[in-house]
């Protein structure tokens, strides 16, 4: 009895799941459905290949090659354990977890103490159907505990949905609370903390719970909270070689492609000295090899980014970090810092090489400067991923030339280019329209100077007439992927061979040539499992070792 009570673990009060995914197959079927010609399975279908009589993404190819089980989830990713940190600096007894592979064991085993509360992310779901996998996922292992779901899905759906269609949809998923609001985090502890008291949470606001057989919303309650992670609470879990933190809420700017700041609220910085605590207690993590900051700007505004690059360069750190970066402040002595301070790469949001479309995306750059930018960083040895929008309003063939005389003049590491996605709450069609003679929504639009047809044939340009950089997909393999494929042990340069040989065939299953194509099939899926051989001959083995 007495070791018993030793080794009984405290109630669990709260567990926080990150990122379900249900698997190409199921977001090829859900896109085919729309039509192959649709603009949402044309975007699709610049990020997989036919190899061995299967549709596959580039990872799948990479895992199906090296005998892996490569996937970004299993990443630590910030939500989790940024909501986890949070509720344990208020005395919550919070825990997080994934479900990819390596961490199935431990998310059966916290799922085993029956929480009190497990509560769903949904920062990167497109569908109410994931959600739904996951509830009853949870529901199958552990039936007595609330199940709570917030995030940008339901914001999503609350805002493009009726009120009555809202709520058939919260019932359809089975959850048993809703949090609805921008952050949440409060709200979430809020709700814990009434739940030590009461099962009654009428009184907890931006809710939506069950009354009288029908979700009905609580009320709305602003809240704020930016804090850094504690990640001395996780000292004896394994959270991989690549983590990910921020440093500041929402963005300064005010792109009018992006709903992000008027979903996220006002731009808020956090301390620089506790960003350096922070760092610091990653460094002491010994097995991470990689950082990446997900701030929407981090570079913005300059002195603030100069003072927190010489404060990595004092510490000494070892990670190597990536980010969201704005090439057009960059100079030598920025990039120099960076260099100094292991910046590993960073994502470039260049969307246009065209000054006049750059003007209504309010981007407050123009192509000289991003040219500028790109050019110092390539000589600092910074990896660099430029992502494109073809098809915004303003967009004509000409601004497409103007986009890939860019890209071949500046020569980023790698590129994308996606069809416009027309975003109702973003300010070009919440504010301006009319201006521009703007109607439908998502992928299929037209507007004065382009439809989404012809934006779909432009992106097949962009991808076969810019042969100084290399093409990214999106699904499963874009920016944000590769650090976590370098602290698997491959090198970019791996990365872009890699990338290039799937591009091959690629291009060979659309019709479209780039550079100096290859034309013999059989020859272009020989290099691509020569290069995948090497990759497992040595960078894995390696990575293994490590």
């Amino acid at each position: 009895m007495i070791q018993s009570a030793f080794t009984r673990k405290p109630e669990l009060e709260c567990l926080i799941l990150g990122h379900y995914d249900l698997g190409f197959d199921f977001h090829e079927n859900m896109q085919r459905s729309r039509g192959l010609q649709s603009g949402e399975y044309r975007n699709l279908r610049m990020d997989f290949i036919t190899l061995d009589d299967r549709k596959l993404p580039f990872l799948d190819v990479l895992n199906q090659q090296t005998g892996q089980r490569l996937h970004w989830t299993e990443m630590t990713q910030v939500a989790p354990v940024y909501l986890a940190s949070f509720l344990s600096g208020l005395g919550i007894n919070a825990e997080f977890s994934g479900f990819h592979p390596s961490t199935r064991d431990e998310l059966n085993e916290l799922l085993s103490r029956r929480p009190k509360v497990v509560a769903v992310t949904t920062t990167l779901y497109l569908t109410p159907l994931v959600a739904k996998e996951v509830v009853k996922f949870i529901r199958e292992k552990t039936p007595d505990s609330y199940i709570v779901v917030g995030g940008p899905l339901i914001d999503n759906l609350s805002y493009h949905l009726e009120e009555a269609d809202f709520r058939i949809i919260l019932e359809d998923i089975g959850g048993d609370v809703y949090v609805q609001q921008k952050q949440g985090e409060q709200t979430l502890a809020n709700l814990l903390m009434r739940l030590r008291e009461s099962n009654d949470l009428s009184k907890v606001k931006n809710l939506y719970i069950k009354w009288n057989g029908q979700f009905v919303f609580t009320g709305a309650e602003a809240e704020f909270s930016l804090a850094p992670i504690n990640w001395s609470n996780y000292r004896s879990k394994n959270l991989g070689s690549t983590l990910q933190t921020r440093t500041a809420l929402s963005c300064p700017f005010r792109c009018t492609f992006c709903d992000y700041p008027v979903r996220a609220g006002k731009w808020v910085p956090q301390e620089i000295s506790q960003v350096e605590e922070e760092l610091r207690q990653i460094q002491e993590r010994s097995n991470v090899r990689n950082l990446v900051f997900i701030d929407d700007t981090f570079n913005v505004p300059a002195d603030r980014f100069k003072e927190i690059l010489r404060m990595m360069i004092r510490n000494q750190f070892t990670f190597r970090w990536y980010s969201y970066l704005r090439c057009n402040i960059m100079d030598e002595e920025l990039c120099d810092l960076m260099a100094r301070s292991n910046c590993g790469g960073v994502f470039l949001g260049i969307e246009s090489g065209d000054p006049d479309v750059l003007k209504i995306m309010k981007k407050v750059a123009t192509p000289e400067q991003y040219l500028r930018g790109m050019k110092h960083l390539n000589a600092s040895g910074i990896m660099t991923f430029a992502s494109l929008i073809i098809g915004f309003p303003g967009e004509t063939e000409r601004t497409v030339e103007n986009t890939m005389q860019l890209l071949q003049d500046a020569g980023p590491t790698f590129f994308r280019g996606e069809i416009w996605y027309n975003n109702p709450r973003a300010p070009i069609y919440s504010k301006s329209k009319d201006v521009h003679g703007i109607s439908g929504f998502g992928y299929k639009w037209k507007h004065n100077t382009m439809e989404w047809e012809q934006g779909c044939e432009m992106v097949l340009k962009l991808f076969g007439n810019v042969t100084n950089s290399t093409w990214l997909p999106m699904y499963d393999f874009d920016f944000w992927i590769l650090p976590y494929l370098e602290g698997k042990g491959l090198s970019i340069d791996q990365i872009k061979r890699f990338v290039n040989a799937c591009d091959d065939l690629l291009s060979m299953e659309i019709g479209v040539p780039r550079g100096k194509p290859i034309t013999d099939r059989a020859q272009a899926q020989n290099n691509l499992r020569q290069i995948c051989g090497e990759i497992q001959r040595t960078s894995f083995a390696a990575a293994a070792a490590y």
